[in-house]
């Protein structure tokens, strides 16, 4: 059983933060998993939502981060003065140390152009690759990270909002893309899905357990990793 920081210790510091990674590792988790985008002047950001407060025209509004620039996006205080790191921060401070999730997101216009070659290329001048495993709900971008790198570890993500999922259906798309994990919402999982991902060679990694009967339930199930934004809980269970 695997411990995936979500977006860091994010239950302790501020989520997608240098600190909340740090935290993160101090407590030993196994993974770390951040979400990335891509600001209009291309550079690769770490921050969940595609909109942020403050980017806005008026103060306080939200503002698309693939409209703003490097500068916009990193003048905004996201919480104990904390700023909103780079990916070439982040792999530079921690790559070294622990494996990442890297979750690709999208804009309101769809996807970034360049955002999944521009990611490869970061890993690729740091000897990183094989400790890292992409994510992201959307097929297309995992398409063209397979496309762009046959050898690259994928992870299909699913949501229970999504009207168009079946279990069926994502185990087709995660075998159509070579990934080698399906990660599902908790309340996804069943045996069932367990079971047949199992079967199809996937692991399964789990968002997002806080609670610790939860983690219990999903650890009898068999599955193989939690997102967690209480690192230091899953480590004291997993350790019994």
């Amino acid at each position: 059983m695997q411990v995936i920081a979500h977006r860091g210790a994010s239950g302790h510091r501020p989520e997608n933060t240098l600190p909340a990674y740090e935290l993160a590792i101090e407590m030993r988790a196994d993974m770390i998993e951040i979400d990335l985008h891509r600001t209009a002047d291309g550079e690769i950001v770490i921050a969940h939502d595609a909109e942020l407060p403050g980017l806005g025209a008026a103060a306080g509004e939200p503002g698309e981060i693939g409209d703003a620039t490097l500068a916009q996006v990193r003048a905004l205080d996201v919480g104990q003065g904390e700023r909103v790191p780079t990916l070439d921060e982040v792999l530079d401070g921690f790559a070294a140390r622990i494996p990442f999730n890297l979750e690709i997101k999208w804009g309101a216009a769809g996807d970034y152009p360049g955002i999944e070659s521009q990611t490869l290329a970061a890993l690729e001048r740091r000897g990183l690759g094989k400790d890292i495993l992409f994510s992201s709900f959307r097929p297309s971008i995992l398409s063209r990270l397979r496309e762009r790198d046959p050898s690259a570890r994928l992870g299909l993500l699913t949501s229970p909002s999504d009207r168009t999922y079946s279990l069926a259906g994502a185990l087709d798309r995660a075998a159509a893309m070579a990934c080698e994990a399906l990660n599902p919402h908790w309340a996804q999982v069943d045996p069932e899905l367990v079971e047949r991902a199992h079967g199809a060679g996937l692991a399964v990694n789990v968002y997002t357990v806080d609670d610790p009967e939860q983690m219990r339930r999903m650890m009898d199930l068999g599955v193989d990793a939690l997102f967690t934004n209480f690192p230091e809980r899953l480590r004291r269970l997993v350790e019994g």
